[in-house]
């Protein structure tokens, strides 16, 4: 079953995420947090996060929780290189009803010698502890375009599909602001029996759209996703049976006309429709003129 081998790459991390999901240089800057900042209602005993945007490795650099009296504790940490993930437990439950700092640390990259960034985050906790696993409908829409751009890492135009997912309704007793997104490419031509992992994020508190780049080579043809979360005590939903799927077109298309962006339907197959419509009109107006009777 589906759901049983996500369960799996989630528990056993041994899963490596997809190339295309990987920048090749850069800095390993900080995307986001676990809770995120001005969060309300964490559950005390929540484990606290925080994802980086590229291949990294933790050196123990410091990660600072700030306690409501002021007061700074030191928390050792724990870096999952395939979620990009980097996470801490407190020593003990937090204090219900009251407001914490936590701090996270600046990284340096596998393939950059300048740092990223860092980051902080202020909040609230609740009095309710987390106890229940989280629910998820699951990924119930996939959509594609085609992104060329010159990359920063190499001097060379780069092609690559942006897939947006719409994410279904997720809740839990520990409120949204607590859940990971964790989404998994489940066919493709690089996928071979098993589920690949896209690096996990923070659940999307402005909407209910990710968004996956994929370089073309890993997702021309059929492509799906599907998607669990996980709360802060490392629960996870029973989603990962529910898939959405696109069937993506190999480029290059007809390179006179621009690829269209977002939107319901197929993006590729409108660039292409566009296309051909444009070809039709330059033949017509090439007809010859009949004489006039």
């Amino acid at each position: 079953m589906r759901a049983a081998a996500l369960a799996l790459a989630v528990t056993a991390g041994a899963l490596a995420a997809p190339t295309g999901a990987r920048a090749q240089c850069g800095k390993p800057d900080l995307v986001d947090m676990i809770p995120p900042d001005g969060a309300t209602g964490v559950p005390p005993n929540a484990k606290l996060a925080a994802h980086y945007a590229q291949a990294t490795e933790y050196l123990g650099e410091d990660v600072v929780l700030v306690h409501p009296d002021g007061s700074e504790q030191l928390l050792p940490a724990v870096w999952e290189s395939t979620e990009q993930r980097l996470s801490v437990t407190p020593t003990s439950a937090l204090t219900g009803d009251s407001v914490y700092e936590i701090r996270w640390p600046v990284l340096r990259g596998l393939n950059a010698a300048a740092p990223g960034l860092g980051g902080k985050a202020r909040f609230t906790t609740g009095t309710a502890f987390d106890t229940s696993p989280p629910t998820f409908v699951g990924v119930v829409g996939l959509s594609w375009d085609l992104e060329r751009k010159n990359s920063d890492c190499v001097d060379d135009l780069v092609e690559r599909f942006v897939f947006d997912v719409d994410l279904g309704a997720a809740s839990d007793d520990g409120g949204t602001s607590g859940l990971t997104l964790m989404l998994f490419q489940t066919k493709g031509p690089q996928v071979l029996g098993m589920p690949t992992p896209i690096p996990a994020r923070a659940w999307p508190q402005s909407g209910t759209r990710a968004q996956v780049k994929l370089v073309t080579s890993e997702s021309v043809g059929e492509v799906c996703f599907a998607g669990i979360v996980r709360d802060t005590i490392g629960q996870i939903s029973q989603s990962g049976d529910v898939e959405a799927c696109v069937h993506t077109t190999d480029p290059p298309f007809f390179r006179g006309c621009s690829v269209s962006g977002p939107g319901a339907g197929n993006p590729g197959h409108r660039g292409t429709l566009a296309s051909l419509a444009l070809i039709g009109l330059v033949l017509i107006r090439r007809r010859p003129m009949r004489a006039r009777t």
